[in-house]
């Protein structure tokens, strides 16, 4: 559901009491996009089994990744080729 956002899109605040979109998509606004994005990270880990460090979870939180989700996707694909293929050697 959520990586079908392809735009994540932060608030950068200008002036006093107004704010404006950054990114990509300022249409599709997710307010919280680094929660989203941790969120995405956290699935991963579920599902692959691997654990990423906290460095390289903050650092993709914070960069303007507008397809992270399908970025994580296609890593889990290598890994799982990866895993089939040291299966098919033993």
């Amino acid at each position: 559901m959520i990586e079908h956002h392809q735009g994540y899109t932060a608030i950068k605040r200008y002036g006093r009491n107004s704010f404006r979109p950054i990114g990509k998509h300022p249409f599709k606004m997710i307010h919280n996009a680094r929660a989203v994005k941790y969120d995405l990270i956290q699935q991963f880990e579920a599902s692959t089994g691997i654990i990423l460090p906290s460095g390289v979870k903050s650092n993709l939180c914070t960069q303007p990744v507008p397809i992270l989700g399908k970025q994580l996707a296609v890593m889990k694909l290598q890994i799982r080729k990866i895993k089939n293929d040291i299966k098919k050697i033993k």
